[in-house]
Formats: C-alpha cells, structure tokens, sequence
C-alpha cells in the first residue's frame, strides 16, 4: 500500500487518542508466542516433579484396585479423577492465560475500544477486501510467516533427529527412564521454540511500533484542520478576544464616573481611584491605562467632574504595581492621603 507523500508530520496526541479509540495500537503478535513459550518452559521445569508426585499417586490408587475403573461402581473414581486433572491443570491454565494477558497489556497498556467492534461496512466491501489481498503489506506478512515457518522448521528438524538417534541408543532402558527421556527432549523442544521466539518478535514488535507511527503521521494541512476544529478558527478566535477586549474596556469606563480621583502623567498614564474609609481598608484601583485608553479615561473623568491630579512617578508606579480591582500597596498610602485630602479638601468632602 503506497504511503502518502504529504504526510510527513508526527501524529498529534489528539490524532493518536483516535486511533487508539478505535482499537488501533502498535501490537505484535509474536511477543505473546514468545512469553507464552518461555513461561510454558519454566512451568513444566517446575511443574514437572510436583506432577509426577501426583500422577504417582493417582495411578498407585486406580490399579490398586481393578473396579475402581468403572464409574458406575465407584462414583468416588470419577470425582478424584476430575479433582487430579483439576489440580495438574488449573494452574497452568492460569499462568498462561495471566501471561497472554501481561504480554498484550505491556505492549498498549490497558484498552477498551467499543468502536472496534462495531460493525464497518467497509469490513465486508468485496473490492476492498480483494484489494487488501494482493496488497504489499498482505504479501509482506505472507513472507514474512514463510520464513519464520522455514526456520523453525529447520530447527525442529536437527533437534527431533537428534532426539530419534538418542532414542534408538535407548531403546532396551526402564520404562521410568524413558518417560524421563520424554520430558527431557520435550522440555529441550520447547526452550529452543522460545529462544528463537525472543528475537523474532522484538524485531517484529519493532516493524510494529515503527510501522504504527508511519500509519499515524498526518499531513501540515490535517495538522491545520484539527487545530481549527479543536481549537477554533483563529480569525473568530481573535474576533471573540477583541469583543472581550472591548466589553473589559466598557466595564472600567464606566466605573471611571464612580472614582474619587483619576492620577496621571499629563499624557501617558491614567489610573483611577476610589476610597469608601466605611467600606475598604485602602484606596482601590478601579481603571487604569496608558496613551489612547489614559486619554479615554480622562476625558470621561471630566465629563463627570471627577477630579484629575497630574503626578508622574506616582501614576507610572500605580499602574505597574496594582491590577484593576486590587487595592493599593501600603508603600503609596502617604502619598495617595496626601492627594485625597487635597481634592475632598477642594470639593469640600470629608473622606479621611
């Protein structure tokens, strides 16, 4: 399947949450064959002895006595049958199907993805299902299976020659021996299954791993478009931030009129105070700005005769030091007494 040229860009962790949503996660097939191969190997290694200790047993029990064999005289049999096979199987089972399960989550975490299972009409379109047939990547796995079936056959086969000639050469041992020599060569089957599995699916969860991140890459324009449908489109976001603008700014201008005092530097900083000695522990800052907006707030301050007090630093300082709505530091009290009671003073008010 040819790849899109466009998409040259990581996936974003938008794009990457989607895809898992739909059950699409970087995963090999081969890493469960491997653990599963590998714990099947240390299960019997361990297993092996607590077994025989039971089988012993179990059969010690039946052939002690010949009618134990027929379940309808000895219902007793059965249940003890059920119960060894339950014991030498149960935990197997369990650490097998434990094994399926930890291989799968380390490889994509924990996933529950109903958008998986529904159903697709795409799944069971004919063309495309003729499509994905012939595809590069079905020819690719097709190989890629033929050459790890070759290998492990190889394998198998020097391993199960050797086994049969050191059959022959004990031909005449015990019995017991030679159940011995049967879990021996099974075990040695089986460990060198899973020693060939271990390479083989690291490389294979690492085609994995780097062919999901290819399938994930996007496009500069995908990349644009999500940002524009999850984020908004930055025209009408900056639309929304003017309008904000311009409503914060309707808000402080009509809270200059309530003011005791706007201060300013005569062109560039305007900042408006209003004291309530019943009400506030200080003078609060109730607007403030610079240039145009220093401009906007005198001029409604005169409107509504609201005394205006040129002071340069002391305006520059306010308007650095405190947030419309704060009160104002304790390192400007003397200085903003001094200007209120010279204006209440003038308009003949008592404030402080």
């Amino acid at each position: 399947m040819a790849k899109d040229p466009s998409k040259t860009e990581k996936a974003t962790p938008r794009r990457r949450q989607k895809a898992r949503e739909e059950g699409q996660v970087a995963k090999s097939q081969d890493i469960p064959i491997s653990a599963t191969l590998v714990i099947t190997f240390l299960i019997l290694v361990w297993y092996i002895p607590y077994s025989y200790e039971i089988l012993s047993s179990y059969f010690r029990y039946t052939f002690s006595d010949p009618l134990y064999l027929i379940p309808e005289i000895n219902s007793g049999f059965v249940f003890y049958t059920v119960k060894v096979l339950g014991i030498l199987l149960a935990p197997v089972f369990i650490a097998l199907l434990l094994t399926g399960v930890i291989s799968n989550v380390a490889q994509f975490g924990l996933l529950f993805a109903p958008k998986a299972l529904a159903p697709k009409l795409e799944r069971i379109n004919v063309i495309k299902g003729l499509g994905r047939l012939v595809s590069l990547k079905t020819l690719f796995e097709l190989v890629r299976n033929l050459l790890k079936l070759a290998f492990a056959t190889a394998v198998a086969y020097f391993i199960v020659m050797d086994i049969i000639s050191q059959a022959f050469n004990t031909s005449f041992v015990p019995l017991n021996h030679e159940v011995y020599l049967l879990f021996k060569y099974t075990l040695v089957l089986i460990l060198a299954f899973a020693l060939i599995s271990i390479p083989v699916a690291i490389i294979d969860f690492l085609y994995r791993k780097w062919e999901y991140e290819e399938n994930l890459k996007m496009s500069k324009h995908e990349i644009k478009e999500e940002r524009k449908m999850y984020e908004g489109n930055p025209q009408i976001k900056a639309a929304i931030r003017r309008k904000q603008r311009e409503m914060a700014m309707m808000r402080m201008m009509a809270e200059v009129p309530k003011a005791d005092v706007v201060i300013t530097n005569p062109e560039h900083y305007a900042v408006a105070l209003v004291y309530d000695k019943e009400e506030m522990e200080a003078p609060k800052v109730v607007a403030k700005g610079k240039n145009l907006i220093a401009e906007k707030i005198k001029e409604v301050a005169k409107k509504n005769n609201v005394p205006i007090v040129e002071d340069p630093p002391l305006a520059r300082a306010l308007y650095s030091s405190v947030e419309i709505g704060e009160y104002i530091p304790e390192k400007f009290y003397v200085a903003i007494a001094k200007i209120l009671a010279r204006v209440y003073k003038e308009q003949g008010k008592v404030k402080i």
